[in-house]
């Protein structure tokens, strides 16, 4: 996976026991070590998801028409009732709400609310089984962002090194800034939070969301079953600008190529959706049950890899136009990142090279899609690992300290490296002046030359992003 393109892993916390989890990291970061690939490990908290509760047997068959009630007894259910893990539910839910269960194929309508419990009728019925995920799409639940299995899943994961925790069913920004808080009290700053958009009420709160946030992941899945199912490529357009703009990382996720958990190839809408992902400006596209229990897992990041290559390649040479989002930032370094992309577009650079110590410089530069590869070089490895998630960066490592005439050298090298770089190629590179603790305000042009100092990169040319 990681020669065919793999430039992040996700482990998804909701299943699998903790040794399980410890085991995967571990193996991970040390095969990544291995490739010298800079690679972002995410973990996937399951966050506060509503399921009911046990019923006899596994499973009850809700007929259309029927009726069934919601309760928090905690009793074993049947084809009358069910328990559910809601807190308040008799507040939570109004006569007419809409419920829905397990994937959205069973649909219930809240009929009345008494007691301790909510009646509800059928109107679409089917299978249910045992601990089937319930969504109350207009429903205001005040439940905690991290509920308890999550800080013991953050627990593992934060002593495993990753470098993002992505964050389950947000509804606000002040969900994001709560795990903040968590993180920085536990003596991780560096660790990257990704709201996952799974909400109607969230799509409500998404400015806040992506000021607070490190990135947004378009968590179709859920999303899907909270919005009506025709405006999800819409709210999923609208959600990649809105990152884009304010060069926050999105990823698209869930069901990219689904049918190649039993198929080697994708089917020819699979890969228009993967291509449509791309052109819409997603700086990732995901895997889940394709990489995670499907048979083909490494065929499926292959034809993840070959689309989106295709598409890009479409994008670079005019073939197809894809508007860039505008920039909502008027600061000094967005300006010159954005005019570093006009001169390599113009002259045809054959990189970017851009110091950055937390990031911020090389995602601005990313967002305004340049035709050029983006090298992000810098002394912070969690940095450096963090980049893994932004459209087109290859992250390198550099000395912490260097003066202008060293930084010029390292670039020059470095892009040297890069296979078909020729001598009298340009590079842009964009720097501080002076070049410590400065914030970007420089942008010069080089080209490709032998390097007149003893500055090397730290490491080989990496492979093209996709």
């Amino acid at each position: 996976m990681l020669a065919l393109g793999v430039d992040a892993f996700r482990i998804n916390f909701s299943h699998g026991t903790d040794q399980e989890h410890q085991a995967a990291l571990r193996m991970l970061r040390s095969t990544a070590a291995r490739a010298h690939r800079e690679v972002a490990l995410v973990a996937d908290l399951q966050g506060p998801k509503i399921r009911i509760g046990e019923i006899a047997g596994g499973s009850v068959v809700l007929e259309d028409g029927g009726s069934w009630q919601l309760d928090t007894s905690g009793e074993v259910g049947d084809r009358r009732r069910v328990s559910v893990s809601v807190p308040h539910l008799t507040k939570s839910a109004r006569p007419g709400d809409p419920l829905l269960l397990g994937d959205g194929q069973v649909e219930l309508v809240v009929s009345g609310v008494r007691g301790a419990g909510v009646d509800v009728r059928v109107e679409h019925g089917g299978r249910v089984t045992s601990h089937a995920g319930l969504f109350l799409p207009r429903a205001r639940l005040r439940t905690p962002i991290l509920a308890s299995k999550d800080l013991h899943d953050l627990g593992i994961a934060l002593a495993e090194g990753v470098d993002f925790v992505a964050l389950s069913f947000v509804r606000a920004g002040s969900d994001v800034l709560a795990a903040r808080r968590r993180l920085d009290r536990a003596g991780h700053p560096d660790v990257g939070l990704i709201a996952k958009i799974e909400r109607a009420e969230a799509l409500a709160n998404i400015n806040g969301i992506l000021g607070a946030a490190d990135g947004i992941m378009v968590a179709r899945g859920d999303l899907g079953i909270e919005v009506p199912l025709e405006r999800l490529a819409l709210e999923q357009k609208s959600l990649v600008a809105r990152a884009n703009a304010v060069h926050k990382p999105v990823v698209v996720a869930t069901q990219m190529l689904l049918s190649m958990v039993a198929s080697p190839r994708p089917t020819r809408a699979e890969a228009t959706d993967v291509a449509n992902a791309v052109l819409d400006g997603a700086d990732t596209v995901m895997l889940s049950e394709e990489s995670a229990v499907g048979q083909f897992p490494v065929e499926a990041v292959s034809w993840l890899d070959r689309i989106c290559r295709s598409t890009e390649a479409a994008i670079a040479s005019g073939a197809v136009r894809v508007a860039r989002p505008p920039t909502v930032s008027s600061e000094r370094d967005a300006a010159v990142a954005e005019a570093a992309v006009r001169l390599a577009d113009e002259s045809g650079a054959a990189a970017i090279v851009t110091p950055t110590h937390s990031g911020r410089t090389a995602r601005i530069v990313a967002s305004a899609r340049p035709r050029s590869v983006v090298l992000a070089i810098s002394s912070q490895a969690a940095t450096r690992r963090r980049l893994a998630l932004t459209w087109g960066v290859e992250a390198h490592e550099c000395p912490a300290s260097l003066p202008l005439d060293s930084l010029r050298d390292f670039a020059q090298a470095l892009v040297a490296t890069r296979p078909g770089v020729r001598r009298g190629d340009s590079i842009v590179l964009t720097a501080g002046y002076p070049v410590e603790g400065r914030p970007t305000n420089l942008v010069t042009v080089l080209s490709v030359d032998r390097p007149r100092g003893s500055g090397r990169p730290a490491t080989g040319p990496a492979r093209a992003r996709s």
